[in-house]
C-alpha cells in the first residue's frame, strides 16, 4: 500500500507560482547541490545532549528498499548526521524488494551470533522469526523507548503487537490520519441538478443518474461507470467503503472486525453482513457496479477518473489531481471533489484511517548475544525525540529548512516537485522509518503553499486528507496472523469466501448458496481461524492492560 501511495504522490503535477526559495534562488538550486550542502553540514552538527556514544556504537542491519532508493540515497546526509549527533554508525545492507525474502532466508541459516543486529522482516513474517527464536520480544524494553510509545499512542497499541500479544518490531509512525476519501464529480452533480449526496438514497439517485445519462456527452450512454472501488491484488479488500456504510468497521484486508460486544471475528459473522451482501448484489444487478467491479486497482481508477467515464470512487485523496487531466482535455468545468464517506441505509458513516503504525525493524538474537539490545532500543527511541524527528522530517537547519518563529519551513525549491526531491536528498528516509509529521507532509504536498492559496484542485485534495473525513475515521482492527490464518488464508479466504462473495454479488450463486458455502468453509478451517484470531486478540488486549 505504501509503495502505491508513493507512486500516486509522485505522479501529481501541481502548478505553483511565486515559489521563491527561502534559502537560495531557483536558478541556483539543484538536488545535487542540496545533497552536497547537507552532507557538509552533517559533519558539524552538535552532539546530542540526550544520547551520545563516545566510544561509538555500530548497528548492522539487513533491510529492504523500493523504488530504486539505494542508488538514490547513496551518500545522503541522514546516516552521517545521525553518527555525528549520537556516535551511532548505522550500517544497513539494503536489498531490493525482489528476492529479499530469499536473502533473509539465506541469512538466517547462519549462526545466531552472525546475524545482523536488526532485520526488516517484510513478507518473511514476524511470527516465523519469533517462533524460531531469531528476534527479541521488546515488551520488557518499553520503558527505554518512551518517545516511541508516545508516538504510537494507546489507541494504536494493538496494531503494534503481533498475534501472540507481544511487541517484536521497531515501528515507523505517521501522524497523517487521512489517506483515502470518497470522491464524486461536482460538475456531473450540477448537471443532474443534485447537491452533494448525504444519504444512501442520495447516492442511489446519483449513481442511477450517471448510469442513465450521457454524462460525458460523447454520444455513448453506456460508457459511464457510476461507482468504482479498489481491491488488493488478491481481491480481499474489495468494497471496503460499502462495508463501512453498513456499520462494519473492517480490518485493512476487510476480512476481520470487532463486534459491538468486543468479539473479534470475521466480517461474515457481523449481523449486518447479510444486508450488505444483498444490497451490493442489487447494485451490481442495477449496473451501478460494473461487471468488472472486482478488477479495479488504483491505476485503473485514476485512468477512469481522468478519461471522463467515472462518476464516483473511494481512492487516494491525492487522486483529485486527475481533474487537471480532464481540464487539459477540454472539460474546463470538471472537478473531482472530496465528500463525506458513504452513508448507509442505517446512517452509518466511517472510513479507515491510514495504517499509522508500520512494522520496520526486528532486533535479532545476534544483537542479544552481543548484549546490544538496550543500546539499539535507546538509539531508535532517540530517532523519535525532537532532535531525531526534526532530522527525519526537515533535514538540517539553514540548509534544507529555516525556522520562522517556532515553525520549521522547508526550502520551497526542495519541495517544488512535491515529495520527489525532498526524498531524493534523504529526508523522510522511509525504508529506515521514523516519525513522520503532518506539517512536513503538508509542506511537501502543496509545495509550501498555505491553505488560503490553494487552487480548487488542491483544496479538494486538502479536504480529503485533512478535514472532511476527520469525524469518520476509525482505527482498523488488526488481522491476527495466527498459525491457522497463515495455513488457510489462500485456500479458504482468498480462493474461498472471497470468490464466493463475488459469485453471490454477480448472481452466479444465490445468497443462500453463499451462506451454505461459507458454512462449509467454516467446517474446513475458517472456524479455527476465527477461534484462534479471537483468542489472539484477547491476548493483545490483556497485554495492553
Amino acid at each position: 500500500m505504501k509503495k502505491v501511495y508513493l507512486v500516486v504522490l509522485a505522479a501529481i503535477i501541481l502548478v505553483f507560482s511565486g515559489c521563491q526559495s527561502n534559502l537560495e534562488t531557483a536558478e541556483n538550486f539543484s538536488v545535487d547541490k542540496m545533497n552536497e550542502k547537507l552532507l557538509a553540514a552533517s559533519e558539524s552538527l552538535p552532539q546530542s545532549s540526550s544520547l551520545y556514544y563516545k566510544e561509538g556504537l555500530e548497528i548492522t542491519g539487513l533491510g529492504v528498499t523500493y523504488d530504486g532508493r539505494p542508488s538514490d540515497f547513496d551518500g545522503c546526509y541522514y546516516f552521517p548526521a545521525i553518527e555525528t549527533m549520537t556516535g551511532v554508525h548505522v550500517a544497513v545492507d539494503w536489498q531490493e524488494d525482489e528476492g529479499y525474502s530469499s536473502t533473509v532466508a539465506t541469512t538466517l541459516l547462519g549462526n545466531k551470533s552472525d546475524l545482523p543486529d536488526i532485520i526488516n522482516p517484510t513478507d518473511f513474517g514476524v511470527m516465523d522469526l519469533a517462533d524460531d527464536g531469531l528476534i527479541v520480544p521488546l515488551d520488557d524494553y518499553l520503558d527505554m523507548m518512551p518517545d516511541i510509545v508516545k508516538a504510537v499512542g494507546k489507541e494504536h497499541m494493538d496494531t503494534w503487537r503481533s498475534s501472540d500479544g507481544h511487541i517484536y518490531t521497531i515501528p515507523s509512525v505517521s501522524t497523517i490520519q487521512g489517506s483515502f476519501s470518497m470522491m464524486a464529480r461536482e460538475d456531473w452533480l450540477a448537471a443532474l441538478d443534485m447537491d452533494t449526496p448525504k444519504t444512501w438514497e442520495d447516492w442511489l439517485k446519483y449513481w442511477r443518474g450517471v448510469r442513465d445519462n450521457d454524462m460525458n456527452g460523447n454520444g455513448d450512454s453506456g460508457d459511464e461507470i457510476p461507482l468504482a472501488l479498489p481491491h488488493s491484488s488478491d481481491g480481499e479488500r474489495s468494497l471496503t467503503i460499502l462495508l463501512n456504510a453498513f456499520g462494519i468497521a473492517a480490518s485493512n484486508d476487510t476480512q476481520f472486525c470487532v463486534l459491538d460486544d468486543g468479539t473479534y471475528t470475521m466480517v461474515y459473522e457481523h449481523p449486518r453482513y447479510k444486508e450488505f451482501l444483498k444490497a451490493v448484489a442489487e447494485l451490481y444487478e442495477e449496473g451501478i457496479l460494473t461487471e468488472d467491479y472486482d478488477t479495479y486497482d488504483y491505476a485503473s481508477i485514476e485512468q477512469a477518473m481522468g478519461d471522463d467515464t467515472l462518476g464516483s470512487t473511494m481512492t487516494f485523496a491525492a487522486s483529485g489531481a486527475q481533474t487537471s487531466t480532464l481540464r487539459d482535455n477540454g472539460n474546463e468545468d470538471a472537478l473531482w471533489i472530496s465528500v463525506e464517506p458513504l452513508a448507509g441505509p442505517y446512517g452509518d458513516q466511517m472510513i479507515q484511517e491510514r495504517e499509522l503504525v508500520s512494522p520496520v525493524w526486528c532486533i535479532t538474537a545476534g544483537a542479544s548475544e552481543k548484549d546490544k539490545v538496550e543500546d539499539i532500543v535507546r538509539f531508535f527511541n532517540w530517532c523519535y525525540t525532537e532532535e531525531g524527528t526534526m532530522l527525519y522530517n526537515y533535514g538540517i537547519e539553514g540548509v534544507s529548512y529555516t525556522m520562522e518563529g517556532k515553525t520549521p519551513v522547508l526550502d520551497k525549491n526542495l519541495i517544488a516537485n512535491s515529495f520527489t526531491d525532498y526524498r531524493t536528498v534523504g529526508i523522510n528516509y522511509e525504508p529506515f522509518g521514523g516519525y513522520w509529521l503532518q506539517d512536513a507532509y503538508m509542506q511537501c504536498l502543496f509545495a509550501g503553499q498555505k491553505e488560503d492559496n490553494l487552487s480548487d484542485i488542491q483544496k479538494e485534495m486538502y479536504d480529503g486528507l485533512f478535514t472532511i473525513n476527520n469525524e469518520f475515521f476509525y482505527v482498523q482492527p488488526p488481522t491476527m496472523e495466527t498459525a491457522s490464518y497463515v495455513k488457510y488464508r489462500t485456500s479458504l479466504i482468498t480462493e474461498g469466501v472471497c470468490k464466493l462473495r463475488n459469485q453471490a454479488i454477480r448472481g452466479e450463486i444465490s445468497q443462500d448458496e453463499f451462506w451454505a458455502g461459507y458454512s462449509q468453509l467454516k467446517k474446513e478451517g475458517l472456524d479455527e481461524v476465527i477461534s484462534d484470531g479471537s483468542a489472539s486478540y484477547e491476548e493483545v488486549l490483556k497485554n495492553e492492560e
